[in-house]
C-alpha cells in the first residue's frame, strides 16, 4: 500500500461509508479488501459529513496516518 511515493485521492459525498486499509496487505489500495482477516489490524471506516477529497498516503511517511501529511515531500 505504501510503495506509492505520492497520496492516492479519494473522492466521497456526504454520508459515504469508505473503509481504508490499515494492515497494507489489500490488493485495491487504499480501500481494504478484507485482507486483513486473520490479523490484529482492521480498517479506517471514515464516514464523510460532506462532499470532499480524502488524500491518503501513499508513502508510509505520515504522521497522521492513513491520511497524507506532506511527509513525501521532504
Amino acid at each position: 500500500m505504501y510503495k506509492q511515493g505520492s497520496p492516492r485521492m479519494i473522492e466521497v459525498n456526504a454520508g459515504d461509508t469508505v473503509y481504508i486499509c490499515q494492515c497494507g496487505r489489500t490488493k485495491t489500495p487504499p480501500y481494504c479488501d478484507g485482507s486483513h482477516q486473520g490479523s490484529d489490524s482492521v480498517p479506517l471506516e471514515y464516514k464523510a459529513s460532506e462532499n470532499e477529497q480524502l488524500y491518503i498516503c501513499g508513502c508510509g511517511k505520515s504522521g497522521n496516518i492513513p491520511f497524507c501529511d506532506g511527509a513525501h515531500n521532504g
